[in-house]
């Protein structure tokens, strides 16, 4: 099953309860970035691309094009658009599901610069591992965390949790992170499967991983964690998919100072 293509269906579905211009192509941006807010965290260096509609749709990947690709895609229907590109693909639908109310379980925001904002991110992440953790008899359990972020790793570990990663990066594949082994990410379900929780960025919906995950999940009884700039909007909808919290993190993400709103969605 191809998650991204069912979230679609189901956004043009439920899009007819709204405006037509709340679906037209606004914006487009392609942001390349090199990150590191604190000494305890790895250095980022990513891609990303944003979709402007109602608000922003946004993908994170390693293989946006250059924007001259997506330029006639501006002032289109987003839901009529056809697509050359995964990135393109996630971020349109992320932008469609701007438009649509949504009903988180836990709303928290943050007025700050991105170091202070970084540490506040992962502490929620954290909290949200530790209380699947506890309502599971497992602590201190082990934790698979996929696109490692340091800050997260870091705080398990002090809490004394068995803390893994796996990863793309080959900067930091076969190295340790605060104590934390580092994996490729061609381990990654195997080692959900093997753990009590997993941690994940909403990069599996672009990388098409999602499937692999749920199911390695589902085989060993690992609860699902996804941390969300890519598919922010799309975070409700995962929840329904399988994933047991869905932590969406709409634009403006909090690398940048100023405000930045954090979502937490339940299974229920």
């Amino acid at each position: 099953m191809d998650y991204l293509k069912e979230l679609a269906r189901k956004g043009i579905e439920r899009s007819r309860d709204y405006p037509d211009e709340s679906f037209q192509i606004r914006g487009l941006w392609r942001t390349d970035l090199m990150f590191k807010p604190n000494p305890a965290e790895r250095t980022f260096d990513y891609t990303f691309l944003l979709v402007q509609t109602f608000g922003e749709g946004a993908c994170y990947c390693s293989t946006i094009p250059a924007l001259a690709e997506g330029e006639r895609l501006l002032g289109k229907d987003c839901r009529e658009v056809e697509h050359d590109y995964r990135c393109f693909e996630v971020a349109t639908t992320d932008a469609m599901y701007s438009a649509f109310e949504k009903h988180p379980d836990e709303s928290h925001s943050m007025t700050g610069p991105a170091r202070k904002k970084a540490l506040w991110r992962s502490g929620l992440v954290v909290t949200e591992v530790m209380r699947h953790l506890e309502t599971m008899d497992a602590s201190p359990g082990r934790v698979v965390n996929v696109g490692v972020i340091g800050n997260i790793v870091k705080m398990l570990s002090d809490r004394g949790v068995d803390v893994v990663g796996t990863d793309e990066d080959p900067a930091i594949v076969g190295t340790k992170i605060d104590g934390a082994p580092v994996y490729s990410e061609d381990r990654t379900v195997e080692l959900v499967e093997e753990c009590d929780v997993a941690v994940m960025t909403g990069m599996i919906i672009s990388t098409q991983t999602m499937g692999d995950i749920l199911a390695a999940a589902k085989r060993g009884g690992t609860k699902l964690i996804m941390f969300c700039e890519t598919g922010a909007n799309l975070c409700e909808e995962y929840v329904k998919f399988g994933i047991d919290s869905a932590i969406a993190e709409p634009f403006p993400f909090y690398i940048f100072g100023g405000s930045t709103r954090i979502d937490i969605y339940r299974k229920k």
